[in-house]
């Protein structure tokens, strides 16, 4: 664990933003490509008429085929780019929530997290110390009501007038039982 988000996310993304630009840059070649005429014209005028006017009209082509490919990498990168946010995102904020709810005291929750999240990690540890938590508040729970439980016994055992004996055994339990709440207590400090 100790990791907070996938070990190869941005290895991912880089990798997806390099694809796309690669793309976009094949297409653009291939429409330079596509642009230019299959034949310039058997003699040397006319190869020389054909190349002045290919200057004039590919700059144009080429310019607008280089802004168009441009915008679509962009708009390509932006959606790659959020859905991967979203994977960040969206746990952070499940993650914050969750803690807010446990700084007031409510371990009830459980965080969900998509398969494809990152932060799941960090959703699960989480979820691990508030079950982890529960549990030692309810053995301290357990504990006081098993100290009120014998406390009572012990105030029939006075109220009875029974012997010391009996007395020093009903505290000797809740001697024990206070040891239990001490015990989780400090595994809550630790």
């Amino acid at each position: 664990m100790g990791l907070t988000t996938h070990r190869n996310y941005r290895l991912f993304l880089y990798l997806n933003t390099f694809v796309i630009v690669l793309l976009g840059a094949a297409i653009a070649g291939f429409g330079v490509f596509w642009l230019f005429p299959a034949s310039l014209g058997d003699s040397f005028h006319s190869v020389q008429a054909i190349v002045r006017e290919l200057g004039k009209v590919l700059f144009w082509r080429v310019a607008i085929l280089y802004a168009v490919i441009s915008l679509l990498i962009v708009l390509a990168m932006a959606v790659l780019h959020l859905l991967y946010s979203h994977r960040i995102a969206g746990p952070a904020y499940r993650l914050g929530r969750e803690a807010a709810r446990i700084a007031r005291g409510d371990l009830t929750g459980n965080i969900k997290c998509r398969p494809k999240d990152n932060l799941t990690d960090m959703a699960d540890s989480l979820c691990n110390v508030v079950s982890q938590y529960r549990a030692r508040i309810n053995a301290v729970k357990d504990g006081l009501a098993s100290i009120e439980q014998k406390s009572k016994t012990m105030s029939g055992l006075l109220q009875q007038g029974k012997s010391e004996a009996a007395l020093r055994e009903a505290a000797n339990d809740i001697v024990s039982s206070v040891k239990k709440i001490e015990q989780s207590l400090s595994e809550v400090r630790t």
